[in-house]
């Protein structure tokens, strides 16, 4: 199979550079390398230009500083059958499109597949979300089995659901979830879904004290996906009394940050699931208080 990983980047240079080198000691060749650059300068053009002769690069200029723009945007211009997305900041394990290749080449096999996290140091990171074993993809595991940079979908699925909705996600108030959003497309649709737990892709592990920034507008965008695709009261309520369960945990701890993070979180999920019913748009940034 012939695979499209499409990059949106800004602001990151040598994170970009150490992705591109992951990517060319892969072990299947079959691919290129659409690279989304939302910088307003000519930064990117050595580490393009450096990796040339090693990858199949397509290097594309946005202006626009939205994440999911750039994916649709790289997705528009792809020319393989299976596409992914991966961060500027992550890199890939030797084998990891060999293993993909193989699984979609099998016998009844599924439009997306997913995998784990690890950190540079080869640990699974804070979080801890991430199932040992094989899982089928449904509207509840979703949430514990799926991350954006470690993502592949048959083009065809891919454009079947319209690809990512551009009003959430990176660049909007509503910061996360966009994977989520589309798997659940997809699951809506008919499509399949695998989580294949030793398909790991290498991402730093942000400190909590970078994550607290942002909980808000990724606990919004959670939420806001929730609601936009009508999910359960049951998985709703799991995923809105976690946060209330850590910062209350942490709060007796004495970790101000955490429970802050937490926190936070929890405000996100409500003001996110509830933004339909108030208005609150992607050009609308959400107040914290």
């Amino acid at each position: 199979m012939f695979f499209s990983l499409i990059v949106p980047t800004l602001g990151r240079v040598e994170e970009l550079r150490n992705l591109l080198l992951s990517l060319s000691q892969q072990s299947l060749r079959t691919f290129e390398v659409i690279i989304v650059d939302q910088n307003g300068d000519d930064r990117l053009a050595p580490v393009v230009a450096e990796f040339n002769d090693r990858l199949s690069i397509l290097h594309l200029r946005s202006s626009i500083r939205k994440c999911n723009h750039a994916r649709n945007l790289g997705a528009s211009r792809a020319g393989g059958n299976i596409l992914a997305f991966p961060d500027d900041d992550c890199a890939y394990t030797k084998d990891i499109l060999k293993t993909v290749n193989r699984t979609f080449s099998g016998v009844r096999s599924p439009e997306f597949i997913t995998g784990s996290v690890i950190t540079h140091e080869g640990h699974t990171g804070r979080s801890g979300r991430w199932k040992a074993e094989e899982t089928v993809i449904d509207t509840h595991t979703v949430w514990t089995c799926l991350i954006e940079f470690n993502f592949f979908i048959r083009r065809h699925a891919f454009n079947a659901v319209g690809g990512f909705d551009e009003n959430i996600g990176p660049g909007t108030p509503f910061g996360s979830a966009e994977g989520q959003d589309l798997a659940l497309r997809l699951l809506k649709k008919g499509f399949s879904g695998l989580y294949l737990p030793d398909l790991r892709i290498i991402h730093p592990d942000k400190p909590v004290s970078l994550n607290i920034a942002r909980a808000y507008s990724y606990g919004a965008g959670m939420g806001r996906v929730m609601r936009n695709n009508h999910l359960n009261p049951g998985t709703v309520l799991t995923f809105m009394l976690r946060p209330i369960g850590g910062s209350a945990f942490y709060l007796l701890k004495g970790n101000i940050p955490f429970f802050r993070y937490y926190a936070m979180t929890f405000l996100g999920r409500v003001r996110g699931y509830l933004s339909l019913c108030t208005g609150m748009t992607a050009e609308t940034s959400p107040t914290t208080g």
